[in-house]
Formats: C-alpha cells, structure tokens, sequence
C-alpha cells in the first residue's frame, strides 16, 4: 500500500496534485491511504469522492507523537512505500523511517528555494532514508542537485491538469455582474496566493506603468497574508479604480473563461499550475521567468515573458496583448494545444513508473486493513 502524506490544512497547488494523482492512481487499481490533518481540505475533498484517509496532529517537523503514531499505521496498514507531499511531511516521514528502513521513501519537492544550511535540512535531505526525489520542474531538479542530492536520486514530474474539466462552456454572466464589468472591458487576471514570493507588488507596479487606451480591469485572485499591503499599494499607485481583489474562489474554470489574458509574476515558482490552467482555457499569458514558469511557456507564441521584477516589461507585454486581439487570440491558440503535454495522465503515469522502480508488482498488492482515524 501506498501512504500520501500531506501536513497542510488549506488548498493549494500541492493538495490539488495530491488529489489528482491518489484519483488517478485509484483507477489504476493501486492500494493507497491518504495521511493528512483533521479537518483539513484535503480530507473533506478526498472522502468526497471515496479516497480513503486517516488524520494525524501533524503539528511540525519535530511532532514525535505524530512519527510515534506514523510508525504504528505503517506497521499495521502494512505500507510499503511512503511518498510526502510537503516539507513537514518529509521530516515526519523520516524520522519514522529510522525504525523502519524497508519502507521506501519518495519526497515531492514542488518549491524552488533553496534547501536550509541547518544540521538537520542537511540531514534529512542528503540521506540514504530517502530513495526518490520528485520535482515538478527541471529548476527544481538543478537545485536539489546544486544542493547535494544525487542526480540519480531526482527525477522531473511535471505537475498535470484535468484538461478535460476546461471544454465545458461556462455561465460567466454572473461573474460580469458581480465585479460590475462592463462587455468592452478586457480582463488581465492574476491566480495565486497573496505571498511573497508570488510577487503580486510588482503586478501592481507594472500595471501602473501601462499607457493604453483600451479599457481594462484586472482581478487578483487569492488570499494571503499580503492582501491589506497590496491593497495599499493599488491606492497609491491610483488602480483602485481598475484592481479588483476578489479573495479566496472555488470558480476558477468560470474566472479564466472570463479573462483575456493571464498573469503570473513570480519571483520564486515550483512550476505553477495556475498557468497551465490558463493555457487550457486559450488565455494568452504574460509572465516572469520565475523558477519552473519558462518550462511551461513558449516565448512569443503563447506567452510574452519578462525577468523577474522587471516592471517595464511586464508593462510593455500588456500594452501589447491589450492593444491586439489578433496575438491575443494566436497565442491563446497555440496554448491549448501546447498544454497538452501537461495532462495530469501523465504526472500519473510518471509517478505510477517511480512507485514501480521501487517496488516492482507490489504496487498493486494491497494490505488487508481498513483506514480509520489514527490518535
């Protein structure tokens, strides 16, 4: 049997791919068990849809009562191979892993930072405990290396999308209600959270910079600890008029159909999945070279990419795509076919392969436990 691990109570990117993956991997007949939080969103969303799950504290790296109890679901449930979502899931995982080496370990790396200099970052990381690394970019891949990982132990898996949930026709007129925009208005949309390193200060730099005629309004997507400051900024930089923070949304296929042009300006990114769902919905996109960003986008066919923080070229990619529909529409073209080699079929597929090299036919032999809820 298979255990996920995930230590995050809310829904991001990483939660979405775990969901994805334990769908994709149910269809394929592969026994697996879900460790997450209780009261988590992965929890809700998983026993939703009948992926089995069992809740743990969680609480950090340094849960001794979470490895403790780890250790005992792995003895009972009979797991063979344990692959963590998260950071914190890589440190529990671990550290269960000293009493119990014949479990195998898989570690998902979907952030781009650098590995910490700390006795213990070092430890867990360059260890024999853990037998595959998966990145979701080639970027990723190249600093764990540079970081002192094995090369033989780092494979790229491209994060996937359900391309199919983006050829239904969306209902977006309550949208236009909603936020009060007018037909002959364009929408530039950003999707990420307001942190950091997705760097939406340098969005609302950039837009300030933008001298067009056209008319257009812009919709912040997410929730963050940076929101009240972001919102300051489009004061000073005069876009309350033209910036809409709509806050945390469940509607994102029916936002990208109502957008014209997508935008990510990150300064640090894994890959970003909010850029291939806007690839398959036929957005044009304006971007920062940021992390794994580039791998996913073709510059100047589907996409109009920037250095990180370079608010003048950022400006100048909206000028342009705002100003003609005839790009607008050729690139958005060129990225619903380009998207394809993205499909979550093959995130699994991969990740399916990896199992595999680890564990050979057991895979698909399951234990004769049932999950429930651990203590």
């Amino acid at each position: 049997m298979i255990l996920h691990i995930d230590t995050e109570t809310g829904w991001r990117g990483g939660e979405r791919q775990l969901f994805l993956l334990a769908e994709g991997l149910k269809k394929h007949k592969i026994p697996q068990l879900i460790l997450c939080k209780p009261g988590s969103s992965l929890e809700a969303r998983a026993n939703d849809v009948g992926l089995p799950t069992v809740t743990l504290p969680l609480k950090g790296e340094w849960d001794f009562g979470s490895v403790k109890a780890l250790q005992e679901l792995i003895v009972s449930k009979e797991i063979k191979l344990i692959h963590a979502h998260t950071a914190k899931a890589h440190s529990i995982a671990w550290m269960a892993k000293a009493k119990l080496p014949h479990v195998k370990l898989i570690v998902s790396r979907r952030v781009d930072f650098r590995l910490r200099k700390n006795w213990f970052s070092k430890r867990k990381y360059v260890s024999d405990r853990v037998d595959l690394y998966l990145s979701v970019s080639n970027r990723i891949r190249e600093i764990l290396i540079l970081d002192g990982i094995d090369p033989a132990k780092v494979v790229t898996v491209y994060s996937g999308i359900d391309l199919g949930v983006f050829k239904k026709t969306m209902d977006i007129s309550y949208l236009r209600k909603e936020f009060n925009l007018s037909k002959d208005e364009l929408i530039i949309g950003n999707i990420a959270a307001l942190v950091d390193h997705k760097d939406q200060k340098t969005l609302l730099n950039a837009l300030s910079k933008v001298e067009t005629d056209k008319k257009f309004k812009v919709l912040i997507v997410g929730e963050g600890e940076l929101r009240k400051e972001l919102e300051r900024i489009a004061s000073e930089k005069k876009l309350s008029d033209k910036v809409i923070f709509t806050g945390f949304r469940t509607d994102i296929p029916e936002l990208l159909s109502l957008f014209d042009i997508f935008t990510l300006t990150s300064k640090e990114e894994g890959l970003g999945t909010s850029v291939l769902d806007a690839m398959a919905s036929g957005l044009p996109i304006v971007a920062t070279n940021g992390g794994g960003i580039s791998e996913m986008l073709a510059e100047g066919k589907g996409a109009l990419i920037s250095e990180v923080g370079d608010t003048v070229s950022l400006a100048a990619s909206y000028k342009t795509l705002l100003e003609d529909p005839k790009f607008r529409k050729s690139m958005g073209t060129f990225n619903k076919e380009s998207v394809k080699r993205f499909s979550v079929k093959n995130t699994i597929k991969k990740t399916e392969l990896a199992y595999y090299s680890l564990l050979g036919e057991e895979i698909y032999s399951g234990s004769k436990g049932k999950s429930g809820e651990a203590a």
